[in-house]
């Protein structure tokens, strides 16, 4: 018997998401707490109209993984991530870091420069990834405040942060 420290962590393919993803992600998001879980309808259409700035990891037939980003229109050199989702069953082996590696290493993607991601106070995993992202890439990560918590109602929401991550000196 193998123990914890010497287990095979299975393998994690990287690919685009599929509309039959959809499913899978409004379960994956909604078991991630604290990430805000959108309508299914959303999972959708990020897996078809989005899916070319979104990415799932998959590990024996199952969905582990996922991100969710767009490119800003109104700066085309920004990559706006919106959500990254990661199941406790692989939490800790970099899962998230390698998703925005896939992302940014794809071709219609080269000239993204700035990453941007809107984190809680609360959420240091989120913030540790995207300083990740900084040092990985030799740039800086600035925070501004992004949206106020009275501006979301009496539910209790935290503010959001803005992290915005570059600019990048060359691609990898």
């Amino acid at each position: 018997m193998l123990s914890d420290k010497t287990k095979q962590v299975p393998s994690i393919a990287f690919r685009q998401p599929t509309v039959v993803d959809g499913p899978f992600l409004f379960d994956l998001v909604n078991r991630s707490k604290p990430l805000d879980v959108n309508s299914r309808y959303l999972y959708l259409l990020q897996c078809s109209h989005f899916a070319n700035t979104c990415a799932v990891a998959e590990s024996g037939g199952s969905v582990q993984a996922f991100i969710s980003a767009y490119v800003r229109p109104d700066q085309p050199d920004t990559l706006f991530v919106w959500q990254v989702a990661v199941d406790v069953s692989v939490r800790g082996q970099g899962v998230a870091g390698r998703l925005i590696d896939h992302l940014l290493a794809r071709p219609h993607l080269a000239g993204i420069r700035f990453v941007e991601a809107t984190v809680n106070p609360s959420n240091n995993a989120s913030r540790n990834l995207f300083a990740a992202l900084a040092r990985k890439q030799q740039c800086d990560m600035n925070e501004s405040m992004l949206f106020e918590a009275a501006l979301f109602g009496a539910d209790a929401h935290e503010a959001e942060i803005l992290l915005r991550v570059g600019p990048f000196s060359h691609k990898k």
